[in-house]
């Protein structure tokens, strides 16, 4: 009896420590992040068209004109924060990417701790990123204009990707929290795995396979290949 409830005890769902919570919101947020992206790219047909705002209400720089707004917030951090050379536009890009994925890592986290504090539902977590992040930290500063000189439909649309960014987010966390502590004990397995595939990818790489095929390469995969010969 001792021993069955010994195991239940270690079945049930415990709450995170704080710490915890917020790593694994960070994590959460990064694949909303990626699934905010997905819907962008989804649904870009049917995306409205941008308002052509007059000058005084762009963004300041010139070279601002034909950025996003992830790309000219990289774009200030490496140039005038950083103090770097000029981003070409594939790092531009690249950069860009980060900003997004970061920033989305970092609302995760944020949601995560208000999880475990009170009942918040995705939808409304996902507004909540909208109305702070779009019309309040980006006119701010001076990446986008104030909520009212855009139409409804732009708003209408990007509330709707922020929708299905505090779905995924919530759904993430979701599953990382009830997993327990494996996620974060996988993580360093996880960063090697990103690496190596980051290696192949690599030029001196890319001739060792073209030159050698894939199994040869792996002990496991010449095991296999010998068995199966003899």
């Amino acid at each position: 009896m001792n021993r069955l409830h010994l195991c239940r005890i270690a079945l049930r769902s415990k709450s995170p420590t704080p710490l915890g919570a917020f790593v694994r919101g960070l994590a959460a947020g990064a694949l909303g992040a990626a699934a905010q992206s997905l819907f962008f790219m989804a649904t870009r047909r049917w995306a409205p068209t941008p308002t052509r705002l007059p000058r005084q209400l762009r963004k300041p720089e010139q070279k601002a004109q034909s950025e996003s707004s992830v790309e000219t917030v990289a774009r200030r951090t490496v140039e005038g924060l950083m103090k770097r050379g000029p981003l070409e536009d594939a790092d531009k890009a690249r950069a860009g990417s980060a900003v997004h994925y970061l920033f989305g890592a970092a609302w995760g986290g944020v949601y995560a701790l208000c999880r475990e504090s009170f009942r918040t539902p995705p939808a409304l977590f996902g507004a909540a990123v909208w109305a702070a992040s779009d019309n309040l930290l980006l006119p701010a500063f001076r990446v986008a204009a104030w909520p009212q000189h855009y139409s409804l439909e732009e708003h209408h649309y990007a509330l709707q990707g922020h929708f299905a960014y505090g779905l995924a987010t919530a759904s993430a966390y979701a599953v990382l929290r009830d997993l327990g502590p494996v996620p974060l004990k996988a993580l360093p397995a996880l960063l090697a795995l990103q690496a190596w595939a980051y290696w192949l990818r690599t030029p001196p790489m890319r001739l060792l396979t073209r030159r050698r095929p894939l199994p040869q390469r792996f002990l496991l995969g010449t095991i296999v290949q010998r068995a199966a010969l003899a």
